[in-house]
């Protein structure tokens, strides 16, 4: 199975390649609000450095938020775009299921993403199940369990311990999670977009 993977769910716009079931290479750089131009480029760069044809790709992987508005909706696009182009299905994956995925702990825990100011994307889980939904909520407002996710350095004063979202964590997602590759029209995929509580 071939898979191109993107996230560009945070400040990182990063792309992979999967050929046949192992990953082949990766792209990733700290970008703030050049997605748009360094996914354009990462993708053909990936592309050609292994002498790959994109049409030979069976899907497109893309994490879909919740995150940077100004990434999601440039991932969404270009990764859209592409489909298009080539006739290959989008799999979408949410961003904290995603990090989700990458958290051992029995107790009550939260994963969350940096939003603005003092607030997050967040939502709560117990032993790997979640409770309740995905929110968008100032820091303070939540109890003193462990947090994990990306952007909480932010927050001197909670405990928490770093997962970057990436698109080599969507490769092993979706390898594990087969089920997932379910086909779905393209127009239905679009970002998440939290708005936050008051």
């Amino acid at each position: 199975m071939n898979l191109l993977a993107i996230d560009t769910s945070t400040d990182i716009c990063c792309v992979s390649l999967c050929k046949d079931n192992k990953l082949i290479s990766t792209y990733n750089q700290r970008v703030s609000f050049g997605h748009t131009k360094f996914l354009a480029k990462f993708t053909d760069d990936i592309i050609k450095k292994n002498n790959f044809s994109v049409k030979s790709l069976d899907y497109i992987i893309l994490s879909i938020g919740p995150g940077s508005y100004s990434g999601l909706r440039a991932g969404s696009s270009f990764s859209k775009g592409l489909s298009y182009a080539i006739g290959k299905p989008i799999i979408p994956i949410n961003t904290i299921d995603l990090i989700n995925s990458l958290v051992a702990n029995k107790d009550n825990y939260y994963v969350a993403l940096y939003s603005h100011k003092d607030y997050i994307y967040y939502q709560e889980f117990c032993n790997g199940e979640a409770i309740g939904e995905q929110y968008c909520d100032r820091i303070s407002k939540l109890n003193e369990y462990q947090f994990y996710g990306y952007g909480l350095e932010a927050f001197p004063n909670i405990n928490s311990l770093e997962v970057k979202p990436s698109s080599l964590n969507l490769v092993n997602y979706i390898l594990k999670n087969k089920d997932l590759m379910k086909m779905k029209n393209i127009a239905s995929i679009s970002p998440i977009y939290l708005e936050k509580n008051n």
